[in-house]
């Protein structure tokens, strides 16, 4: 028999646990029988630091069926902030002997964990300017294709009557400007 007969881990295949300071944390380890027998014990104990009080320290899984599993209730108690390594020793009277060593967080203490810095680019708010609907004539987007309150396709004819705007040209700069413009928005010259 080799150590790969029998699995052991924490209830829920969680690799740590989260408890509070000063308060009881019950938890389960699950020991999975992977032989094709059946093993009439299987005992596991904890090992911890001085920081963790046992209130369970050993329990015995008797009788596991072949490829079958069975949970056991532990019980800690944690004295101080911090993180601390446990270990849960299995051992049976066929001579298996495995451990598996889980965490325990207690208090506000955390584990350090690596800063993200996510690159974007800055939002720029643009001016909305807004026109009237040519159909229904609300007040729309410049830039909308559909009117959302009649539903007409005014990006066409937003478009024509914007050409339309732009009969004058710059006498400096030779630009293209609105009829209603005293002065060119490229150069500044007064029209």
């Amino acid at each position: 028999m080799s150590e790969s007969d029998f699995t052991i881990s924490l209830k829920g295949n969680v690799d740590a646990l989260n408890v509070s300071l000063g308060r009881r944390k019950e938890f389960y380890l699950t020991v999975q029988n992977l032989t094709e027998n059946y093993m009439p014990q299987v005992r596991v104990r904890l090992s911890v630091p001085s920081q963790v009080r046992l209130l369970v320290k050993s329990e015995w899984y008797g009788g596991i069926a072949k490829h079958h599993s069975k949970n056991r209730l532990f019980t800690i108690l944690v004295k101080e902030n911090g993180v601390y390594d446990l270990t849960a020793t299995l051992t049976t009277k066929r001579g298996h002997n495995i451990t598996f060593p889980f965490i325990v967080q207690a208090g506000t203490t955390q584990a350090p964990k690596k800063t993200i810095s996510l690159l974007s680019k800055p939002i720029v708010d643009k001016p909305v300017s807004k026109v009237n609907c040519p159909y229904c004539h609300t007040e729309i987007i410049d830039d909308a294709k559909f009117c959302p309150h009649c539903g007409s396709n005014v990006a066409e004819k937003l478009n024509e009557i914007q050409e339309t705007k732009l009969a004058k040209h710059c006498s400096n700069c030779g630009i293209e400007l609105h009829e209603e413009a005293k002065f060119c928005a490229s150069c500044g010259q007064k029209v």
